[in-house]
């Protein structure tokens, strides 16, 4: 997991499968985005293969967080089991979804 800032946005670039203990970690950078007032959040997930459910429920949560402070979570994502799995649990309706960190990014504007 790597995290990066563009401008006032945050980068977090994750890879490989997104676990339990990932979805822990995950928890943690994002809580401490908040604590640091880093509202708008861009979640890299180009090269994630799996991601469990826990994950998904802190992806959720801290979406709900940033949504009181007039933050954004943005979701970048490629992989087309990934983006069923966004569509089958309706949270494609919740995240907005891009096809690069470009778009992600700009989107924020």
């Amino acid at each position: 997991m790597k995290v990066a800032s563009h401008d006032n946005i945050e980068v977090i670039t994750l890879d490989g499968r997104i676990d339990q203990e990932a979805s822990e970690e995950l928890e943690t950078v994002l809580e401490g985005c908040i604590s640091n007032d880093k509202f708008h959040i861009c979640i890299d997930m180009i090269n994630v293969k799996h991601v469990c459910s826990s994950a998904l429920g802190v992806l959720v949560a801290i979406k709900r967080k940033l949504k009181d402070r007039d933050g954004d979570i943005k979701l970048v994502i490629v992989n087309e089991n990934l983006i069923k799995l966004f569509q089958t649990t309706m949270l494609d309706k919740v995240f907005e979804i891009f096809e690069s960190q470009r778009e992600c990014l700009s989107a924020f504007d």
